[in-house]
């Protein structure tokens, strides 16, 4: 969960983006492994990779979909959704009177009737709209 949330913040949008970060040592301290260089990984073909990749970083994110035999974990989004509460006001010496979430466009262009397109007349075509949302 830390590494797909870092790699977000850090601009790697894409999963596939994730097999090279994956033996990235420096993301791996971050994220709090013991391991950062992935040498005592169990399985030899995963030693030198301290982090996930993209197919377990996409089960991730698919078992809050759905569950079936290929999406095993599941997320608690209730619990996610105050985890980040509690990290953003435990950056905080004080709780703000009110969090503020600033949602912006991509410049991301769509071909085609996805589903949640919207025209933005600025960038003359259509686009998803990323957003972050927390229930509190």
């Amino acid at each position: 969960m830390r590494q797909r949330v870092l790699g977000l913040a850090l601009g790697y949008e894409d999963l596939n983006d994730h097999d090279e970060l994956r033996t990235d040592p420096l993301l791996a301290t971050i994220v709090g492994k013991a391991d950062p260089t992935g040498r005592d990984r169990r399985h030899e073909g995963d030693r030198g990779k301290p982090l996930a990749g993209k197919s377990t970083l996409n089960r991730l994110e698919w078992g809050a979909v759905t569950q079936d035999k290929y999406r095993k974990i599941a997320i608690d989004p209730e619990a996610v959704d105050q985890f980040l509460v509690e990290v953003f006001l435990s950056a905080h010496e004080q709780a703000p009177p009110q969090i503020v979430l600033d949602l912006d466009a991509t410049d991301d262009p769509l071909h085609g009737q996805q589903e949640g397109r919207f025209f933005h007349g600025y960038y003359g075509g259509y686009l998803l709209l990323a957003a972050l949302y927390l229930l509190r």
